[in-house]
């Protein structure tokens, strides 16, 4: 694979990601944006089991995707091995079901509201938190299937990240940039952080094509931006920080980053554990709760409508609350129960 390529290899690829990332965006935003029921946990349940489904076809297509770069780089590096391992369609965050990531953006709109922000403001606020989950999701996916196919390439010694600053709307990040000249070694999962484009770039002991690559483009941005740009990377220094769900991330040296522990101690109800890569196992666990979760609400949901009443009682207290969107609401825990037989 000579140098042109490679090149148009890794921006396909790139490309593709990114639209799978913008195409779920929309999605979830078009789901979210008309929800009016914020404060209604039974509802957010509902709609963040639709989300669960849309996020989960996006991520068994960004595996499908991730797989086929890896494979074409790797044969083009003479380092595709005699077995790959099996496609596992796992969501990526560790110790965490799918729906209850999904939820967070509508509370964080209700607690957003419940500050005083304008429905404009809190809207602008859910829709930056999906575009973060969503991205987050999808890289993750694409670097641990990236990572299982490496460990299985006795050829690859390492692999760098590879900046994209064609995707970059306001330029590329300078921990990306500062972090493009690392070499990494194929055991370690790369780090990502907030709306990363970066992808992964294998090496071998015979060839690093991911090092000129990003050197071109390291080069055009610094002379696009002038010296000061230089000289203002110089000043950052990155780091590797554990996230409780999603592994390593990557930060500025000196910035503050939570860990687990400290999370734990600041916590009030739940407690958090480190790090762990999701199994096939815990991923079977997480999609049978869900189920199961789904399969009670439509039955008090089902119960209010056979009582000709669309007032509603999920939280069993005694005070129900109006609710328009049963036959929805039905309908999305529907999707979830079938989408999760794929699992179980």
């Amino acid at each position: 694979m000579n140098d042109l390529e490679y090149r148009h290899l890794v921006e396909v690829y790139a490309k593709q990601q990114a639209s799978l990332i913008a195409a779920l965006v929309q999605a979830l935003i078009g789901l979210w944006v008309p929800f009016r029921w914020a404060s209604r946990p039974d509802m957010i349940n509902a709609w963040a089991a639709q989300s669960a489904v849309q996020a989960d076809i996006a991520a068994v297509k960004a595996r499908q995707i991730a797989r086929a770069y890896m494979i074409a780089q790797l044969r083009g590096l003479d380092a595709l091995p005699d077995n790959l391992p099996a496609v596992e369609d796992i969501y990526p965050r560790s110790g965490t079901p799918i729906v209850e990531v999904y939820k967070r953006p509508a509370r964080q709109f209700e607690y957003a509201e419940s500050q005083g922000k304008t429905l404009d403001e809190a809207t602008q606020i859910l829709t930056e938190r999906l575009e973060k989950i969503v991205s987050d999701d999808i890289t993750a996916v694409a670097r641990d299937d990236a990572n299982k196919v490496m460990e299985a390439s006795p050829k690859v010694i390492g692999y760098r990240r590879i900046i994209h600053p064609e995707l970059s709307k306001t330029g590329t990040c300078g921990l990306c940039v500062v972090a493009a000249d690392r070499f990494y070694s194929r055991g370690d999962l790369m780090s990502i952080h907030d709306l990363c484009k970066c992808t992964v770039g294998v090496m071998t002991a015979n060839s690093d094509p991911g090092l000129k690559l990003n050197r071109e483009d390291l080069d055009a941005l610094y002379e696009a931006a002038g010296s000061n740009y230089g000289e203002d990377l110089k000043k950052i220094r990155v780091q590797t920080s554990e996230h409780g769900e999603l592994g390593p991330i990557l930060t500025r040296k000196g910035d503050e980053f939570k860990t687990v522990s400290r999370v734990n101690r600041e916590a009030k109800r739940q407690t958090f554990t480190p790090y762990e890569r999701p199994t096939a196992k815990s991923n079977k666990t997480n999609w049978a709760v869900m189920k199961n979760t789904s399969e009670r609400s439509i039955q008090i949901l089902q119960d209010a409508k056979a009582n000709g009443t669309n007032l509603v009682d999920m939280t069993g207290r005694g005070r129900p609350v109006e609710v328009k969107d049963l036959d929805k609401a039905i309908e999305y825990h529907l999707s979830l129960i079938a989408r999760a037989s794929r699992y179980l």
